[in-house]
């Protein structure tokens, strides 16, 4: 069985979201079998921010969709975007 990683940007729902926190969020509630590779906070516009997260996981049934399932779930977050989705 493969690796896959993916690729997504979280946007907030409000400037004064504390990103930090999220991204810590994000570390503790990733479903189990996936591993948070990198997150990095980016600016957007007009003091605006960004998450992009970076995932490994095993390439298994459902397993991509769980993990979307959750971040969407994280309060304070707008929208998620996938961005990539590869086989490593």
């Amino acid at each position: 069985m493969g690796k896959v990683a993916a690729v997504y940007n979280l946007m907030p729902d409000d400037i004064n979201i504390p990103m930090e926190e999220i991204a810590q969020t994000i570390t503790k509630i990733v479903p189990g079998g996936v591993e948070v590779a990198k997150i990095e906070v980016k600016p957007v516009a007009f003091g605006l921010k960004m998450l992009t997260a970076t995932f490994v996981m095993n390439d298994a049934e459902g397993i991509v969709d769980k993990l979307e399932t959750t971040l969407h779930e994280i309060k304070g977050i707008q929208s998620v975007e996938a961005v990539s989705l590869t086989l490593i």
